[in-house]
């Protein structure tokens, strides 16, 4: 698994790690049932505190994305989405359209960037 950090990002560490563990997922690139790297590895490898490693996991264990066992942390996904999580995913959606909105860009633009991105995850839009 290759993550990249950015120190100087104005996005906390741990979120980073959260957002690229869940892009991997959905490249395909991390699978069900993988174990990721230990706490200690990862923290190691990209040069960060090892609390920073652990707060990014457990809080991917609290979303359903990875479980934590004996062995280690490893992802398996919790298909069943909560109501709660619905409304905070179109509460992000909303957001993202008020700034898209607000700067006045063009809807063929919003479709070219979500066709894009939506390819670079290798998933159909």
């Amino acid at each position: 698994m290759f993550l990249e950090i950015e120190p100087m990002s104005p996005t906390p560490i741990y979120t980073q790690l959260i957002n690229q563990i869940k892009k991997s997922i959905v490249k395909g690139e991390l699978k069900t049932g993988e174990m990721l790297p230990s706490v200690r590895s990862l923290a190691g490898d990209l040069g960060v505190n090892m609390h920073t490693v652990n707060k990014g996991y457990n809080l991917l264990v609290d979303e359903g994305i990875l479980v934590k066992s004996q062995r280690g942390y490893m992802v398996e996904i919790t298909k069943k989405v909560s109501d709660n999580i619905e409304v905070e995913l179109q509460e992000k959606i909303e957001d993202l359209l008020v700034e898209v909105f607000i700067r006045d860009i063009s809807n063929e633009k919003v479709k070219q960037w979500t066709k894009s991105i939506a390819e670079d995850l290798k998933r159909e839009w």
